[in-house]
């Protein structure tokens, strides 16, 4: 059974919840020594990264900071969190027609 609760909508939410934009908490992490961009930000709080990966112990400890959360607990969600694949059975793609005069 997965759980509902995953480090991408913790980070999330306590981003929304204390007003930062994505690039806004890039910023702060880099205070913490995190480099990272709002694009991998996003893939992140999307659950598109398998954060379970040891090079994330270091992003874990810096949210836990900037949010105040306990790290042990933020270790315990990040293992638990899967990676969701993206689905694009219902995307809609557009198409572009050449003008053929």
């Amino acid at each position: 059974m997965t759980s509902q609760l995953t480090l991408g909508w913790l980070i999330r939410n306590g981003r929304k919840s204390i007003g930062l934009s994505q690039s806004e908490l890039c910023k702060e992490l880099s205070k913490h020594g995190i480099q990272i961009d709002y694009h991998q930000l996003s893939k992140i709080e999307n659950d598109r990264i398998d954060v379970r990966n040891r090079s994330y112990d270091k992003l874990i400890l810096a949210i836990s900071n900037i949010f105040t959360l306990d790290p042990t607990y933020l270790e315990e969600i990040c293992q638990q969190t899967e990676i969701q694949p993206l689905d694009l059975s219902q995307g809609i793609f557009p198409i572009y027609i050449k003008d053929l005069k």
